[in-house]
């Protein structure tokens, strides 16, 4: 039998509530029965002495009196024949000797012991009485006094307490022999009683331990008392519903599994396609940024007015092809839920196709090929789309041809077919004598990140996002793009798209739609005064010239505090408000100028941070619109025109647009060397809180002159700076300042 298993648990507990009282009430009981024994027995012996010395003290006065010893003995030895009597002592007055018969302690006893009552010596508890005489004198009946017996002596009786304490030894071996029998009894009854609660709860926990390790087959037992079997069977009823619980997890872990492992696949997939868009980012960009670069190089030696318009114009429409490229591919993820936006207008289609024949002859030209354009017929002279997003798509399109094609020629041929009161159905159809595409691999040619197969990538180059990217474009046009081609002969490219007629478009789609009027350099902005809000020396220079060319009235500060002071103390119509500048960001400045200004003062937000949330902050401190860099000249004198409430007509610019409001390269070079000076300076005193406000310049500047190869080593930087230490960061200074030193923009 195991009966305490530990001191801690319910059995040790139930026998130590049990069996203290128990034991504390045995051993009362036994202390008070044997106290009352021996009290009881005590008062017998004083009983027993009392009697013995009175019947002593009477029996024996005439022998006392007499001197008769023999009659004295006779009468004690009777007396010591009384149990517990030990002996008797006679003391007569007359004699004045003791007699002593039986045991009495005569050299013990004190000469003034107490005589009233009885007192105890050694185990012997004396009884003291007066012995009178019995001898009464002759008197007359006519005396009236009392007779008082004289006294002769005394006897003392002594009792042995032997008797009793045997007695009282025997009943408190008797008691304790009882309450021990009654303990271990209650002992006994106690581990069956605490067995009964004990057991069953000891199986409770072998199963609940069971259940803890993960076997949830063990089933309690479900009887016993009633607390116990109801604890049992909700114990039982856990188990089960954990079981049940289990299975449907497993059953929801395996389906969450292979779902997982299928978006796994799907993730290393993307994340792969991602990686490769990445590294091929920037071949996807050349085309347009090559025409800007080669374009600008020749603005510098060509003489004749008309070709320099001309090449401005291929520069501005190549700039905004490219921007607009770059906002689709950095909005991929959202256009595809949202679709792309189109801002349509009248377009002369002759000046439309000589631009585009412009860039791509040159292109042709380097690699030995024709470039043919070509018009049907029918085809009007005006159109009204989007003519940035069209010249993406096609740009894209004859792009590829020109990529795709070693030798031969690429043409372009635009006709109108099924055109109608209301709509004209452009046709263009884009042919050349490349290499060809497996007809297995033409409709995977339109999904995102993906190229006919992985060695174009290493030969050619390309995102693997611009059909894509045309595909949905064209779409959204209602129109499609059909793809027909056989290896080693060429491909045929046709693009269809359903454009709205001008007069019809211009009623349904936005009657109050203003008409722009072209405006001359010197009169647009004349009048109003603006505040220029912008940290960057260089970029000052150039917002300062551009919009003093339109004749507005510039202030510049240099930082959010300055625009805050400048905005209190001065008088202006408007604020050009930078988004990252030192002492006070522009979204804190907008803030605190809208807050304290007591009259309306539109403030419109500059910035390269093409991130919603940052506009969105910006907008919120009370900023009237936003502006991105690098920024478009027309949209930006509207913008002021529309804030400030000057003219409800838009503006257009004939010439070429910002490029002709650009510093010289000298100011460039200077002002990039400086910024390269200071960056150097703060690497050398490791000031991490300034080295991000210059890069920032930097890729500011990157962006005025499509300096895109400058622009990539400045990204590497940002991104790598925080985990270099100074030596390679140094060491990437001072590769940017070669590839300045080598750039041909700057020789």
């Amino acid at each position: 039998m195991r009966y305490f298993p530990s001191l801690n648990s319910i059995s040790s507990r139930l026998l130590v509530t049990g069996l203290i009282p128990l034991s504390l009430l045995g051993m009362l009981m036994a202390y008070y029965f044997v106290s009352y024994q021996r009290a009881e027995m005590l008062g017998n012996l004083h009983d027993t002495g009392h009697i013995a010395v009175r019947q002593v003290s009477q029996n024996t006065a005439f022998a006392l009196y007499s001197g008769d010893r023999q009659s004295l003995d006779s009468l004690s030895y009777a007396t010591l024949e009384t149990p517990s009597v030990a002996g008797i002592m006679f003391y007569s007055y007359t004699d004045q000797e003791p007699i002593i018969i039986g045991d009495v302690a005569v050299e013990k006893i004190p000469d003034n012991f107490e005589r009233s009552e009885p007192f105890e010596l050694d185990g012997h508890w004396y009884f003291f009485s007066e012995i009178l005489s019995e001898r009464a004198p002759v008197m007359d009946y006519e005396d009236s006094f009392q007779y008082e017996p004289e006294k002769i002596g005394w006897v003392l009786v002594s009792l042995s307490d032997q008797l009793m304490r045997e007695k009282e030894l025997s009943f408190f071996l008797t008691a304790t022999a009882v309450v021990s029998f009654s303990l271990l009894l209650a002992f006994w009854l106690s581990i069956r009683i605490s067995r009964t609660v004990s057991d069953p709860l000891e199986e409770l926990t072998s199963v609940v331990a069971k259940m803890e390790s993960g076997n949830l087959n063990g089933v309690a037992a479900e009887d016993g008392i009633n607390e116990l079997a109801q604890l049992s069977r909700g114990i039982n009823g856990l188990a089960t519903s954990v079981r049940e619980s289990n299975k449907l997890m497993q059953s929801e872990i395996a389906r969450a599994t292979i779902q997982l492992k299928i978006t796994l696949a799907q993730l290393e997939e993307a994340m792969l396609a991602k990686d490769q868009f990445l590294a091929r980012m920037s071949h996807e960009l050349r085309t347009p940024l090559t025409a800007v670069l080669g374009f600008s190089n020749m603005l510098f030696t060509e003489e004749s007015e008309t070709k320099r318009e001309e090449q401005l114009r291929v520069i501005q429409r190549c700039s905004n092809v490219l921007l607009t490229m770059i906002d689709d591919v950095l909005d991929f993820s959202r256009a595809e839920q949202v679709g792309f936006s189109f801002k349509n207008s009248a377009f002369d289609l002759d000046r439309f196709i000589e631009d585009l024949n412009a860039l791509f002859r040159l292109q042709a030209n380097e690699k030995g090929l024709k470039f043919n354009v070509t018009l049907g017929d029918q085809v009007p002279e005006t159109l009204y789309s989007d003519p940035v997003r069209l010249a993406q798509v096609i740009t894209n399109l004859v792009n590829n041809a020109i990529k795709f094609t070693e030798s031969g020629s690429v043409d372009m041929h635009l006709s109108t077919v099924d055109c109608d009161e209301y709509h004209d159905h452009l046709k263009i159809v884009i042919t050349d004598t490349g290499k060809g595409i497996v007809k297995e691999k033409i409709p995977t040619l339109f999904e995102p990140f993906t190229q006919e197969d992985t060695t174009i990538n290493r030969q050619y180059g390309g995102s693997g996002l611009g059909l894509s990217i045309a595909k949905r474009l064209v779409n959204a046009m209602n129109g499609d793009i059909i793809i027909n081609s056989e290896v080693n002969v060429g491909t045929e490219v046709t693009l269809t798209c359903m454009l709205d007629k001008k007069g019809h478009a211009a009623e349904s789609l936005d009657p109050i739609l203003p008409e722009k009027r072209v405006a001359s350099d010197g009169d647009i902005l004349s009048g109003i005064s603006i505040l220029l809000a912008e940290d960057n020396e260089f970029n000052q220079k150039f917002m300062l010239k551009l919009l003093q060319r339109h004749g507005a009235v510039c202030s510049i500060a240099s930082n959010g505090q300055e625009a805050i002071e400048m905005a209190e103390a001065g008088s202006f119509d408007l604020i050009l408000m930078d988004l990252h500048m030192p002492i006070i960001n522009g979204i804190e400045a907008t803030k605190t100028i809208v807050e304290r200004s007591d009259h309306y003062l539109p403030i419109i937000g500059l910035t390269a941070d093409i991130t919603e949330s940052e506009q969105t902050k910006l907008l919120s401190a009370g900023a009237q619109s936003i502006q991105l860099k690098p920024v478009d000249e027309e949209r930006l004198v509207n913008s002021i025109l529309e804030s400030v409430g000057v003219s409800s007509q838009a503006v257009s610019f004939s010439g070429g647009g910002m490029l002709e409001a650009v510093l010289p390269v000298e100011d460039l070079k200077r002002a990039i060397s400086q910024n390269l000076d200071n960056l150097e300076d703060c690497l050398h005193a490791d000031e991490q809180m300034q080295i991000r406000p210059l890069i920032h310049d930097l890729l500011g500047f990157c962006g005025l002159y499509g300096m895109t190869g400058l622009r990539d080593i400045v990204l590497e930087l940002k991104s790598s700076y925080a985990v270099l230490d100074n030596s390679k960061n140094l060491q990437q200074v001072k590769n940017i300042r070669q590839y300045v030193k080598e750039s041909s923009i700057f020789n």
